[in-house]
């Protein structure tokens, strides 16, 4: 089951023809007589009558304390509920004039645990990335490196130039909005939640797709970062969105991945999570 996310223009085009039905015009006189009243009636009925839908339909206001609450409620329980994840597609990066398009591979568990295999079109591996809990590793064929360490020291920001903690990227990779602490949760706007911190400050900000419970973007203005969501299809916990976009406002920093398949809570066999330095390889330990 596809769901189709935003407007599509739709034009139905009637095509009626008539050749061989017309009368003569010396016989028109006599039908203008005898029906050109109702029909003037009908018209002007039909005139008046029409005008209804044109009227503005008044503007769609924020959600309620109630709506606000179950939402967030529900984005919150359907996170926790995703214990591991799979997924394969493409990834788009692109960084001021650079673009570049590869393959993806992304998988996770819990506790937290990532693996990121990032490989050309026709298949040569470039990189692979490991994080468990708050260690990494990351292994470069482009440049035979392997860097082991924190991963607060780790060069992830430069490989997914975004700069997302490690558990927010996690919700994200699984396709799921992560929902970071918060004081209070107020919509202040149509189909649009913002969670604050104690000093009323935004800490983050999640939109809707009209009347859907779908979610369509998350932000994080302290860190200039957006998510947007889409291409959702049905899959075995619900609705997965096979295209997120990651962006960081004021620069041409950009991710888009393209999941060609998407799963959640399948066996993860441990050893997915283990990465070691091949032989030649430069060893290079970063730590605090």
């Amino acid at each position: 089951m596809r769901y189709e996310l935003g407007y599509k223009d739709r034009q139905n085009l009637y095509h009626t023809s008539h050749s061989g039905h017309f009368q003569s015009f010396s016989s028109l006189h006599y039908k203008r007589a005898t029906i050109g009243l109702p029909f003037l009636t009908i018209f002007v009925l039909m005139l008046f009558l029409g005008c209804a839908p044109l009227v503005p339909s008044p503007p769609t206001a924020p959600f309620s304390h109630k709506e606000t609450t179950q939402l967030i409620s529900n984005l919150r329980a359907q996170g926790e509920k995703i214990v591991s994840f799979q997924g394969v597609g493409r990834v788009r990066f692109k960084n001021r004039e650079e673009e570049s398009e590869l393959n993806l591979l992304a998988v996770g568990c819990r506790p937290f645990k990532i693996r990121v295999e990032i490989s050309h079109p026709w298949g040569k591996p470039l990189f692979f990335v490991v994080l468990d809990g708050g260690n990494a590793s990351v292994l470069s064929l482009v440049d035979t490196k392997f860097f082991t360490g924190k991963s607060s020291r780790l060069p992830i920001k430069s490989i997914f130039l975004v700069g997302l903690d490690l558990d927010s990227l996690w919700h994200i990779l699984a396709g799921t909005v992560p929902i970071l602490p918060y004081s209070r949760a107020v919509s202040l706007e149509p189909h649009a939640i913002s969670l604050l911190n104690g000093a009323g400050e935004v800490n983050e900000r999640v939109s809707f797709y009209p009347h859907s419970p779908l979610p369509h973007s998350v932000s994080f203005p302290e860190k200039g970062i957006a998510v947007l969501l889409s291409d959702f299809r049905e899959g075995n916990l619900g609705p997965n969105p096979l295209k997120i976009e990651i962006a960081m406002n004021h620069t041409d920093r950009y991710v888009e991945i393209r999941y060609k398949d998407l799963t959640r809570n399948k066996p993860i066999p441990e050893e997915v999570f283990s990465l070691d330095p091949p032989p030649g390889f430069e060893v290079i330990e970063l730590n605090e």
